[in-house]
């Protein structure tokens, strides 16, 4: 193939000629083909059509052997003799009132989406800013509207995110099996996903949902997803497991509030503590014993909510334990301890499911630190439709 035609369809255009003018820009010119026994008025269909001689078509194309280029299609202009409509037959990779060709605006769209900066590729390719702007923005609709006929995952993850200092919410709608974004709704409340949920295909496709210990998610799932099992996100219950558990240590030992580096001990796992830091919670738990059952109690309920990946039979004594740290907790004369399980038996069945599933929200995480960085890197969103397209387009 030769090169004036990367990018072109050649079965719709034929080579004629090559222009140069010394360091300009090379001008390809290329005849439109086309069936004169096929064509007919776009307005009427009529086919009884006449000539009214020949019309040049120029726009940029892409760079050939690093010159700048430009196309050129040769073309007759027809009118027609039954609605006196005139008209030019379609030009594929060229679209009505372009003065760029297809191949031209994916490419540099493309670049812009790897990282190249739009003043960059403008200045390159002898265009405005806006015009690279436009190419991309039309990039970003394109993926975003493919979207619009995929169906629901099955494997779902749903988790919110800020979108501003404002505290203004979005919801993330995750593809956790194929570790992508499926959409990004604003909003967060029932409410404010209705049109949304109302529109999604496939809902009853869904078989799993992770969600965090969100009481207006869980009731949003089981309304809209009637076919889903929910299942608690591993990385919020050990947050929460570890946060009324260190309000606990507070509780006992009030001179440890402002002894941030303790927590930060207690909260790793003691497998990955270094000899150094094993000695220092032992000198911890020697000058205060009281934490030592409390720091032992909050590992094991920990290890049992890090379970994943078991059959059913394995489930059994998971479960017989879960039952006996509820009536533990439950006994206990501490208000976190109380409130902890209060939360953890009212999501009992969401946590217990857990120890069957492997996925997360952590994938749905992952992706809103990368959204976060399309936030920096745009210098904020004001519409947030134009944040959407931007996060389909690198996430989806």
């Amino acid at each position: 193939m030769p090169p004036v035609y990367i990018g072109v369809p050649t079965k719709h255009y034929r080579y004629l000629e090559i222009e140069t003018k010394g360091s300009g820009p090379v001008e390809v010119v290329t005849g439109l083909k086309i069936n004169r026994k096929q064509l007919s008025c776009p307005r009427c269909g009529s086919d009884r059509l006449r000539s009214k001689g020949i019309y040049r078509r120029r726009a940029k194309h892409l760079s050939l052997f690093g010159k700048e280029s430009y196309l050129t299609v040769l073309l007759r202009r027809y009118r027609c003799v039954e609605c006196r409509k005139s008209f030019t037959p379609e030009t594929p990779g060229l679209k009505p009132g372009r003065r760029s060709t297809e191949p031209l605006r994916q490419e540099l769209a493309h670049l812009h989406h790897e990282g190249i900066p739009q003043s960059a590729l403008a200045r390159m390719n002898k265009m405005s800013d806006a015009s690279i702007e436009r190419f991309y923005a039309e990039y970003n609709q394109r993926k975003a509207a493919e979207r619009l006929t995929h169906q629901c995952p099955m494997v779902l993850g749903i988790d919110e995110h800020t979108l501003h200092k404002k505290q203004r919410f979005a919801t993330t709608f995750c593809d956790l099996r194929n570790h992508k974004v499926f959409d990004v709704v604003p909003g967060k409340s029932e409410k404010e996903l209705l049109s949304f949920l109302a529109s999604l295909k496939g809902r009853e496709r869904v078989k799993i949902v992770c969600i965090d210990l969100s009481s207006s998610y869980r009731k949003i799932v089981r309304k809209w997803f009637p076919n889903a099992k929910i299942v608690s996100d591993r990385f919020h219950v050990i947050r929460l497991i570890q946060h009324h558990f260190l309000t606990l240590f507070r509780e006992l030992v009030p001179a440890l509030a402002d002894e941030r580096g303790i927590f930060r001990l207690l909260r790793k796992k003691p497998k990955n503590l270094l000899p150094e830091q094993v000695l220092k919670l032992k000198a911890l738990f020697l000058l205060h014993p009281v934490l030592k059952p409390v720091y032992d109690q909050m590992q094991r309920v920990r290890r049992l909510f890090s379970q994943k990946t078991k059959t059913k039979a394995q489930c059994r004594p998971l479960a017989h334990l879960f039952t006996r740290i509820l009536e533990q907790l439950e006994d206990s004369l501490f208000q976190p301890m109380l409130t902890l399980a209060e939360t953890l038996r009212s999501w009992a069945e969401p946590l217990a499911r857990m120890w069957r599933f492997s996925k997360n929200n952590g994938i749905t995480e992952g992706f809103h630190r990368k959204m976060k960085l399309i936030q920096r890197r745009a210098y904020g969103f004001r519409n947030f439709n134009n944040y959407r397209l931007r996060v389909v387009a690198h996430c989806g």
